[in-house]
């Protein structure tokens, strides 16, 4: 029971219930294994279970997490492991029937992904806590046009080009001058 108050202390928008606990005797499994040695007066007070656990007191609920303001995380999760899971075989098809059609789907499931990923690093790393509000917006807007301009490069390659499969034969089949 106390693990799972534990694991949900990270919420802090719901109805707290830590004094709840306090004051009806029941103490987190930190201090159980002091409570043999300490009065029972002691306990009743949150000061105290302050000074029993050896840090201040967190206020933390068993009610369900919020989701966050900018959407459903899960459901981008789900669409990144299926875009990764995807890529095992687009880019494997794409690489042995090149075609423009095929350069495209790879061309942006290539550019999917690693948005995605680099937009994990920005948003992990670049924390408005950390920089303020400005600089974590500027850092998604500048992965957003690099994002969009890799997209417009890499189609402009596949037009006018050879395309994409077909440069990456072009490498494989060269041989090393020696």
């Amino acid at each position: 029971m106390a693990l799972h108050f534990v694991l949900r202390s990270s919420c802090r928008n719901s109805a707290p219930i830590f004094n709840t606990i306090i004051n009806s005797g029941k103490l987190p499994m930190v201090s159980r294994s002091l409570t043999s040695t300490v009065p029972k007066s002691f306990l009743g007070t949150p000061k105290a279970v302050t000074t029993l656990i050896g840090g201040p007191v967190r206020q933390f609920t068993a009610t369900a997490v919020r989701r966050s303001a900018t959407g459903n995380h899960v459901t981008v999760w789900s669409a990144e492991r299926a875009l990764a899971l995807g890529m095992l075989g687009i880019i494997p098809v794409g690489l042995m029937f090149p075609s423009q059609a095929g350069d495209a789907i790879m061309a942006v499931s290539m550019v999917m992904h690693f948005h995605w990923g680099l937009e994990a690093i920005v948003v992990d790393y670049v924390r408005p806590i950390l920089f303020g509000n400005v600089i974590p917006k500027l850092a998604q807007g500048m992965l957003l046009v690099v994002s969009v301009a890799t997209l417009g490069g890499l189609f402009y390659f596949i037009h006018n080009d050879i395309g994409i499969a077909n440069s990456i034969r072009k490498i494989w089949a060269t041989k090393p001058k020696a």
